[in-house]
């Protein structure tokens, strides 16, 4: 399948990401924010879908997006000692936006915890990151999206190596799909038919999360269907595994419901969402490999030797 101009999640019109990060002598940190629609809009509600192997205790808002199937905050990822803090956060930007904070205007917000102690101490973490990193997160979100060691994947390990943030998009029809993954955990990593046993520092925190978005009209419970199957596509890397603790993928679509028309809902039928299904394994497939090869050294986390890989157009 092909991908798009980008390779990233904001090839799906309209979505833009940001970073922050967080560099002291002794942290190596960040925070990560997908917006999912262009920030001149005041109003605007979308479907959501959510696949989790731990019942989703490592989002919030997970309440609304499970009952209503909808949300209206960007989704941050964040280290797990400032999850609250970066919620109060999106409540503050929110407020500004709104000041009944309304399901259409960034209520409730959505804060997805990743744990990177096995760069950073948590304690550290939560002293040093700030509401003012979270604001600085949001205001930088635009259609280019560093990856490896940008934002959150500052302290993120994966298969033994450095791990980080990775992104890709495919086009399945006249549809786009991209995904954003905080890549962190793994032990053998699989790709290209080749295994690569893990480095010398397994053993991490073995948790990871995933934003897929698409521009196809798509209701709730085909968007957790698309998250489900882009776990797969995680799996096949090894990133998702029999020891992973903790994951999370949320889909989202842009386009499933319709406010300008009286909150009118679309949807694809039924034989068209496999391709989408496709799109998505893939994407994530390719987003835990785009990490591997742009994370950067951090202290005793080497980043992943290039040799014995595919050739570089068959990534």
């Amino acid at each position: 399948m092909k991908a798009g101009p980008h390779n990233a999640i904001v090839d799906v019109a309209g979505v833009s990401v940001g970073h922050v990060d967080i560099r002291t002598p002794d942290l190596h940190t960040g925070l990560t924010a997908v917006v999912p629609y262009p920030p001149t809009v005041a109003e605007r509600k979308l479907f959501i879908g959510c696949f989790s192997i731990d019942g989703g205790d490592a989002m919030s808002g997970l309440g609304v997006a499970e009952d209503f199937g909808t949300f209206s905050s960007p989704i941050v990822l964040a280290p797990v000692p400032v999850v609250g803090r970066v919620y109060e956060s999106l409540i503050r930007h929110s407020l500004g936006r709104d000041p009944g904070l309304s399901t259409e205007a960034g209520w409730p917000p959505v804060v997805v915890g990743i744990d990177d102690t096995a760069v950073n101490d948590p304690l550290l973490v939560r002293k040093v990151v700030s509401h003012a990193h979270a604001e600085q997160a949001l205001a930088s979100a635009s259609s280019v999206v560093p990856t490896g060691n940008a934002g959150v994947g500052g302290g993120l390990q994966a298969f033994g190596y450095k791990g980080g943030l990775g992104t890709a998009s495919r086009r399945a029809g006249e549809y786009a799909l991209g995904v954003l993954a905080a890549v962190n955990g793994g032990r053998a990593l699989y790709w290209a038919g080749r295994v690569r046993p893990a480095g010398e520092g397994a053993g991490g925190p073995q948790t990871f999360a995933a934003v897929v978005a698409t521009d196809a009209p798509l209701i709730p419970r085909q968007l957790q269907r698309l998250a489900g199957r882009a776990a797969l596509g995680l799996a096949r890397t090894g990133l998702w595994n029999p020891q992973t603790r903790e994951g999370l993928v949320l889909a989202f679509s842009t386009t499933g419901l319709v406010q300008e028309a009286g909150a009118a809902v679309r949807l694809v039928g039924e034989e068209r969402l496999y391709a989408l299904f496709e799109a998505a394994a893939a994407a994530a497939e390719a987003a835990v490999i785009n990490a591997l090869l742009t994370a950067e050294t951090v202290g005793a986390l080497k980043a992943m030797p290039q040799t014995g890989w595919p050739e570089a157009g068959d990534r």
